[in-house]
């Protein structure tokens, strides 16, 4: 029996028609015939993914393809445990499978930067779970990360070459379907669905560059202009994949 797919309200079938355009235009073959592991944080973002592709993703993966991650990087004590319990949850009320792992801050080596160390640990995790779930790990960076990176990596020197900023698609397996959606839309779209999420406080911590281009740096930038990460998305989209046909 064919899982019913209920139909989306406007944000959410906005944001279907985003990600199955970029799909189409990186010339990927839809449904995707593989284990399709959803990195859930239990921030809006990831939220917003997940509930995207498990309640409206008939065109990209049926249910029992589906699993949702999470990586509990270490860092906020009790409030990481209640992290995961959230994800634990949304896949239990769901009906897909979850996957749950953690790190240990430092453990990369003294080195590397906290968010240097976390990504090393945390793709470690993918990786064991593409091992048991052979399959894509589905990542929420959306319209605004891109922008935001193609400004640091041209502000840097980076941008000749790696102009085209969050990559689409990894050689490691990982896809990024939300590229080309915004931010608000996401939020936007839990309202709609009448979900909540978790607040990650790492990621308005001024300790972080990234956190600082993303509340300092960024809102400046759109305020004088308007439709920059427009143009910044499109310019790292034509990078990477060439212009629209």
């Amino acid at each position: 029996m064919s899982h019913p797919y209920p139909k989306p309200g406007p944000v959410g079938g906005r944001i279907i028609r985003q990600v199955l355009g970029l799909l189409k235009r990186s010339r990927f073959t839809l449904p995707l015939d593989s284990h399709i592991l959803i990195a859930v944080s239990g921030g809006a973002d990831s939220v917003a993914l997940a509930r995207l592709v498990v309640r409206y993703g008939r065109k990209l993966a049926q249910p029992e393809q589906l699993v949702l991650l999470h990586f509990d990087h270490g860092w906020r004590g009790d409030v990481s445990i209640q992290d995961a319990r959230f994800v634990q949850d949304l896949a239990q009320n769901w009906g897909v499978r979850y996957w749950g792992g953690s790190g240990t801050p430092g453990l990369s080596g003294p080195d590397r930067s906290p968010e240097e160390d976390a990504r090393l640990q945390r793709k470690a995790f993918f990786s064991q779970a593409r091992a048991q779930f052979p399959g894509i790990v589905l990542t929420a960076h959306h319209a605004d990360d891109l922008a935001e990176t193609v400004l640091w990596r041209l502000l840097t020197g980076a941008g000749t070459t790696h102009g085209g900023g969050i990559q689409i698609q990894t050689e490691d397996g990982e896809l990024r379907p939300l590229l080309a959606t915004r931010k608000a839309d996401l939020e936007a779209f839990l309202a709609e669905e009448g979900l909540s999420h978790r607040q990650d406080s790492t990621n308005q911590d001024p300790r972080y560059l990234r956190a600082r281009v993303r509340t300092q740096l960024m809102p400046t930038v759109q305020t004088l202009f308007p439709d920059a990460v427009r143009h910044l998305v499109e310019a790292a989209l034509q990078v990477q994949l060439g212009p629209r046909l």
